[in-house]
Order: C-alpha cells, then structure tokens, then sequence
C-alpha cells in the first residue's frame, strides 16, 4: 500500500524544494550517483546528467517543461559504470515507461531497491508527475524573452486543474498522453494540480521499502486523505482528456479522415536518415531490411519476421514523441505512430511501462 508524504514547497519554489528534498535524501541514504534531468547554460532546455556530488544537485530540474531526449537509453550506461553502487535516477513518466519496455526485452539490467537489502548495488527508481511539455524551439524562445523559465514551470505544474488555464499549447504527444503520473516507480513526486498550492506528494510504494528509503526522515509528515484524493481527482480528469483526445485521434485515422492525408503526404519530405529512429528509446532495427541495411540474414521469412517485430516494437511505444521532435522535415509522426502503437496495444489487452506485466509475446 501507498504510503504518502508530503512536502513543502519553500518560498514557491518547486525545483528549489525538491532540490533541498535530494540533497537530504542523498545523505540519510548514503547514495553514490544520481542520474537527473539538470538546466542547461542559458535556460536551453534539460539534459539527463550523472551526479556524484550532491553540491551539483542545485541545477537539477524535473520540472522544466522540455524535452530534449528520452533519458531511459542513459540508464543501462549509467548502472554498468557504477557497479555496486547505489544509486538513483529521476524519470519522467513516458521515460520509465521506456525504461520498464527495455527491462523487460533485457536491454536494461539493474536491481531494485527492497527492504531488505542494504542499499548496496541498487537502483531507486523516482518518477515525477508530467502534465505536458513544450516544444524545445517555443520553450527557449520564452525563457530567452522573460529571463527565466519560472512561469513555464508554474504553467506546467498547474495543468490539470479545472480552473488552469494554458496560453501554449504543450506538444502532440503530450496531448495523446493518458498516463502523466509514474506507473512503477519506487518513489513519486506528485505535483499535478497541487504544486501551485504550496506542497508536493512523495510517495513510496509500500511501508516496507518507505521504510528503507527513510521518506519519513526528509518529508514535512504525512500527507492528508484530502491532500491525496486532490491529486487523484486532477489526474483523473488529465487522463479522461487525453484519453478522449486519443481515441478521437485513432477513430480520425481510422476513418482515413482527411485530416490524415496530409500525415501521409508529409513522408514525401522523408530522406531516410533515421533520425527519428535515432531519437528512440526503444528502435532496435527492427526496420534495418527495409531500410536495405543488410544484417546478413538470408531467410525467406525474412519480411514477415520484420513485420512481427515492427508490432512488437510499436506495442512497446512509451509515447515521448522523440521521433516526431527529431524529425527536421516536418514528418507528423506522432499521430501515425500513435494511432498504430495504440490499437496493437488494445488488440493484445497491453499496457506499455507497466512492470507487472510481461511482454504478450511471452506468456
């Protein structure tokens, strides 16, 4: 069962409070390294960077509302260079759904904390509320004309609630994005729809591995019935938003509306430099033959093997909307490839990034 804390948020600033909440963690836990989100010179966005001295914990920010890669792929390098180390990493929730997609291909190996274990070698997940993030290009555009990118990050953290109100428009995989809470993670930092209101939530997810991370030794208490269920109740209305906007983006396509005929004649512009592919977390060749990137394979199933694989790729979609943001061409990928990762994954009753769920492939 959930146990929740809560924290509060000093002088209204949330970056800065969760950054104090870090540096208290990282000593009553003893951690070695932490892998998160830090500012970039000249407020150009966020980058996934390796901290091994809480001193460089003043520049770490979840909260900035940008993208500019899918941190999952720095997670596999980040354990293999720390062996035996106890460490952390803070996730947006369409990262650790990444994440949880290549534990479970074994493309990512580390062990999670326990109650049980000494801290030794371990990994603690923490997965941050994510109501939306902005295009990199409009987002530095505003921190370069107001100084600062503290309106952004309120805008971000108030999304949600009823009366919010949103004078930019977060990107399109954001807005087909019906999971904005972590799903999985060993801690979660809960803002949406209460950050603006002077407190976060740190929740863990049981008593006994509470217990282990000594939450209760760098929190404010626990967080009140009233505290939770508000965080609840705005999660659930972002989620009954995107999920409608979801569903009238695969019925559009599905109709072949003509909405989706520009989509489909924007890949004209497409000069197979596979970007996009790059920009995936998840890509793992499954599209090398028809690319013509021989792997040496002669088989006649050759097509039909890719053709699996290519599901099964699209099934594990995590929804970070890299592919589209990397694209220089103006390839409007995120509606294709959401409207096709969605219905693989309605078909085989499958929920990407969930850990208690295996691949469907291998049951």
């Amino acid at each position: 069962m959930n146990v929740n804390h809560i924290l509060q948020v000093r002088d209204g600033e949330v970056a800065r409070t969760f950054q104090n909440f870090l540096a208290a963690w990282w000593s009553r836990l003893e951690l070695d390294a932490l892998l998160a989100p830090v500012e970039l010179p000249g407020h150009a966005g966020v980058s996934a960077q390796v901290i091994t001295d809480p001193a460089d914990l003043c520049n770490v920010n979840p909260f900035a509302p940008v993208m500019l890669s899918n941190s999952a792929t720095q997670v596999e390098p980040f354990v293999r260079a720390h062996p035996g180390a106890h460490l952390a990493v803070v996730l947006r929730p369409c990262e650790l759904r990444a994440l949880v997609e290549l534990w479970k291909r074994h493309r990512v190996h580390f062990q999670p904390p326990t109650a049980s274990r000494d801290g030794h070698g371990d990994l603690t997940i923490i997965g941050v509320d994510c109501p939306g993030t902005f295009a990199p290009a409009e987002y530095i555009e505003h921190v370069t004309e107001h100084r600062e990118d503290a309106e952004m990050i309120s805008i971000n953290l108030a999304y949600g609630r009823q009366e919010s109100y949103i004078p930019r428009q977060v990107r399109e995989s954001c807005r087909l994005c019906d999971t904005p809470a972590p799903l999985g993670a060993d801690i979660v930092i809960g803002t949406i729809g209460i950050a603006p209101q002077g407190y976060m939530l740190v929740i863990s997810r049981d008593e006994g591995l509470d217990s282990a991370l000594k939450l209760q030794d760098v929190t404010d208490g626990l967080a009140s019935e009233q505290q939770v269920v508000c965080r609840e109740q705005m999660v659930g209305k972002l989620v009954e938003e995107r999920q409608e906007k979801r569903s009238e983006t695969i019925h559009k396509q599905a109709q072949g509306g003509e909405e989706f005929d520009l989509p489909f004649a924007l890949f004209a512009r497409c000069t197979l430099c596979a970007d996009c592919l790059d920009a995936c977390p998840l890509y793992d060749g499954e599209l090398s033959g028809m690319l013509g990137v021989s792997d040496g394979r002669k088989s006649a199933n050759l097509l039909l093997s890719e053709l699996v694989n290519l599901s099964r790729w699209l099934a594990s979609c995590s929804g970070c909307g890299m592919c589209q943001e990397a694209c220089e061409h103006g390839v409007l990928l995120t509606p294709l490839v959401t409207g096709l990762s969605h219905r693989i994954q309605r078909q085989l009753h499958y929920k990407p990034g969930d850990p208690a769920q295996p691949l469907p492939w291998t049951v």
